[in-house]
């Protein structure tokens, strides 16, 4: 009997120990590589400076931009990752910006022009039920935003010129630009013009394109806003919006902009523009 205790004793004994030993075993962790640490090192800067430059671009403008030189900022933050306060008081955004297209077509040697067709209620489809939003459905919105505010700095003899025809001959951009330095020395205010126009004029290609074809020889573009109804009338039954602001253009010769696809452009937009028609 005494020697079967001893016996357990020991048993018990050599278990006790193995966890001990076992311990003693277990390998140690091997240090990050050179490569991962420099991956880590370069997510968190990547990181601080994204979460500063969206500081910087929605908070109220101040000399504290000036600390990224040039614009690099707005080159960063554009398209990708613009948003800014206009939802919220004291100026929220309290209107609608639609963009039209309209096109003359050669057939048969003959010119015919097209109706106006909404370019904004066709984009807009994009973003309506849907879960994930494409910011492409924002694309003429911000078109028409942007071309109305540099249509309202020319001059009103500027204003004048732009609504003029200019696409005959293969020079006829060019022409739009001298044309509006004659007018004044306002270079800035010209220069955001021609700007935003050959973005207009370039879209509007695409969309003549997709929709009508390759008989498009011209386009032209309208941009309109339409106010929301005041806040002061939001509970009288019989508020009306009010009228539409229209910011006209002259017919304007093709142009396309390097590197853009037509084919994959027209492919989703007339996909659109059937869906609507239904």
């Amino acid at each position: 009997m005494r020697q079967t205790e001893i016996s357990v004793e020991r048993s018990i004994a050599d278990t006790s120990e193995e966890p001990a030993e076992q311990t003693s075993q277990i390998p140690q962790g091997k240090k990050p590589s050179m490569v991962l640490r420099i991956v880590t090192v370069a997510a968190v800067l990547f990181t601080a400076w994204h979460v500063f430059a969206s500081f910087l671009w929605i908070a109220p403008a101040s000399p504290l931009r000036d600390v990224v030189p040039g614009n690099a900022l707005s080159k960063y933050m554009l398209p990708m990752f613009g948003q800014s306060w206009s939802v919220f008081a004291p100026e929220p955004i309290n209107g609608d910006n639609r963009m039209l297209v309209r096109a003359v077509l050669s057939e048969d040697g003959k010119e015919h022009t097209t109706e106006w067709l909404n370019v904004t209620d066709v984009e807009s489809q994009l973003l309506t039920r849907q879960l994930f939003p494409a910011r492409a459905g924002n694309h003429s919105i911000d078109l028409a935003s942007s071309y109305r505010s540099a249509y309202a700095k020319l001059s009103a003899e500027q204003k004048e010129t732009v609504n003029l025809g200019f696409f005959k001959g293969d020079d006829w951009a060019p022409r739009v630009t001298q044309a509006l330095y004659a007018q004044g020395d306002n270079h800035a205010a010209i220069n955001g013009y021609i700007n935003a126009e050959f973005r207009a004029v370039r879209y509007s290609t695409q969309v003549a394109r997709a929709i009508w074809g390759e008989n498009v020889v011209r386009v032209q573009f309208q941009m309109q806003r339409q106010n929301v109804i005041p806040f002061k009338e939001r509970n009288n039954p019989d508020a009306q919006r009010p009228a539409t602001q229209q910011t006209l253009s002259g017919w304007r010769g093709l142009q396309v902009a390097a590197g853009q696809s037509e084919r994959d452009f027209a492919e989703t937009f007339t996909r659109l523009y059937k869906e609507l028609q239904k």
